[in-house]
C-alpha cells in the first residue's frame, strides 16, 4: 500500500459528487440552485466576454470591488477582508486546511452540509455533531454553546441549514461567535442559501466586531451560476492572508469573475423569487399530514427537508413519481425515510404538488 493519509482509505458520502439518474419526464429538485437561473446582468457579461483574455492568467478585481460595493450597506470592508474560491466549497477546504491538527475539534450542527463534516475528517479532525432539538430538527443553539470548549478549533455553521432550510437569527450566531471567543475558537458561517433571504439576516455586520468570524458565501445558489464555480469568504485581514497561504493564487478564472462581478450588480435578483419560492413551501406544506411532515424550515430558502412517518425509502417512492430528491441517509442523523427537496420553478409546481400527495396519502 502506497504511503497515504490512514483519513483517506475510510468510505465517505458526497451527495455533491453524484450526478443524479434521471429522465426526460423528470423534475430535478435535488440540486440546491436557483430554479429561476442567473440574473440577465450576469449572461451579458458572458456574452460580452473577449475570448482573447483566456490567454493570460486571472487578475480581475472585478468580484473585490462588487463585493464590497454589495455590502457596503452593512459591513466595511476592503480587498484584504475577502478571498476568493472556485465556489464555496473550496473556501471550506482552505478553512479546513487551516485548523487541520491531530487533536483538533469541529463543532457543528446535525444534519448540516455533508461535504464539510467529510473534509474535517479527512483533514484529520473531529466533527462533534450537535444533534437536533426536537422532532422537528430545531438546531439547538444552547447545546452547541455548552459544547464549544478550550479543545475546540473552530464552529461550523451552514446558514440557512442545508437539508432543513431553517436560518438562525444573527442574535444567535453571535451568542455562538462570542463563547467561542473566550475559548480562542474560530467560526465559520456558511451562507450558501443566504442570498434567498434578506441582507439583513446575514452575519457579516458581526466582523466589525469579531476577529474569530469567517463569514462564506457563493454565486450557486442565489446568483443562479453553480456551473461557474464561484465563491468567497470575508475575514479579517490576518485570517485571510493565512488561507490565502494555501490557496490557488489564480483561483477562479477570468470569465468567471466578470460574470459573478455582474450578478451582483444585480442587488435584489436573490430576493426577486421570496414570494413565488415561499408560495411552493407553503402549498407543499399543505398537502402533508396524513404521511409526511415538513421539517422546520425558512420558507423564503429553496430547500427543506420531507420525512415519512414509516421507515420507507422516501426517495424512491417520488422518484417512481418522476421526482428527483437527495435521500436523508445522506446526512448524518437522518435515514431513507427523509429527504432533502428543492422546489422548482411556480410553474412546475402543480407537478410536484400532485407527486408529493400522492406519495402523503400512500397510493
Amino acid at each position: 500500500m502506497m504511503k497515504v493519509r490512514k483519513e483517506y482509505l475510510k468510505e465517505t458520502k458526497s451527495y455533491a459528487a453524484h450526478t443524479p439518474e434521471s429522465t426526460p419526464n423528470t423534475l430535478d429538485c435535488s440540486q440546491g440552485v436557483n430554479p429561476y437561473g442567473p440574473p440577465e446582468s450576469a449572461l451579458q457579461a458572458i456574452r460580452n466576454f473577449d475570448p482573447a483574455r483566456v490567454t493570460a492568467y486571472p487578475h480581475s478585481h472585478a468580484v473585490h470591488s462588487a463585493v464590497i460595493r454589495y455590502w457596503h450597506d452593512f459591513a466595511d470592508l476592503n480587498p484584504e477582508n475577502i478571498l476568493l474560491a472556485d465556489g464555496s466549497i473550496s473556501a471550506l477546504y482552505l478553512v479546513n486546511a487551516l485548523f487541520a491538527a491531530p487533536d483538533a475539534q469541529v463543532v457543528g450542527f446535525m444534519p448540516t452540509f455533508t461535504d464539510m463534516v467529510v473534509s474535517v475528517g479527512l483533514n484529520g479532525m473531529k466533527y462533534i455533531g450537535i444533534p437536533p432539538a426536537d422532532a422537528d430538527y430545531r438546531l439547538d443553539v444552547n447545546a452547541m454553546l455548552d459544547a464549544i470548549h478550550e479543545k475546540t478549533s473552530f464552529v461550523y455553521i451552514d446558514n440557512p441549514n442545508n437539508p432543513t432550510g431553517q436560518l438562525l437569527p444573527v442574535s444567535e450566531i453571535e451568542r455562538i461567535v462570542k463563547k467561542a471567543k473566550q475559548c480562542d475558537a474560530c467560526v465559520l458561517i456558511d451562507e450558501a442559501y443566504a442570498d434567498f433571504v434578506d441582507k439583513s439576516d446575514s452575519a457579516m455586520p458581526l466582523l466589525t466586531k469579531y476577529d474569530n468570524l469567517i463569514v462564506l458565501r457563493t454565486f450557486s445558489k442565489g446568483f443562479g451560476l453553480a456551473g461557474l464555480r464561484a465563491g468567497y469568504l470575508v475575514a479579517s485581514p490576518e485570517l485571510v492572508g493565512l488561507m490565502a497561504k494555501a490557496s490557488n493564487p489564480y483561483t477562479m478564472n477570468e470569465l468567471t469573475r466578470e460574470a459573478a462581478a455582474a450578478a451582483m450588480s444585480a442587488v435584489g435578483y436573490p430576493t426577486a423569487h421570496q414570494k413565488q419560492i415561499s408560495s411552493v413551501k407553503e402549498a407543499l406544506r399543505g398537502v402533508c399530514g396524513h404521511s409526511l411532515t415538513m421539517l422546520v424550515t425558512d420558507d423564503r430558502v429553496p430547500i427543506c427537508t420531507l420525512k415519512h412517518k414509516d421507515a420507507v425509502d422516501l426517495q424512491a417512492l417520488l422518484c417512481r413519481q418522476d421526482i428527483l430528491t437527495v435521500s436523508g441517509v445522506e446526512f448524518d442523523c437522518m435515514d431513507a425515510s427523509c429527504v432533502r427537496l428543492r422546489v422548482p420553478r411556480e410553474e412546475e409546481t402543480e407537478r410536484l404538488i400532485r407527486a408529493v400527495r400522492k406519495v402523503d396519502m400512500g397510493e
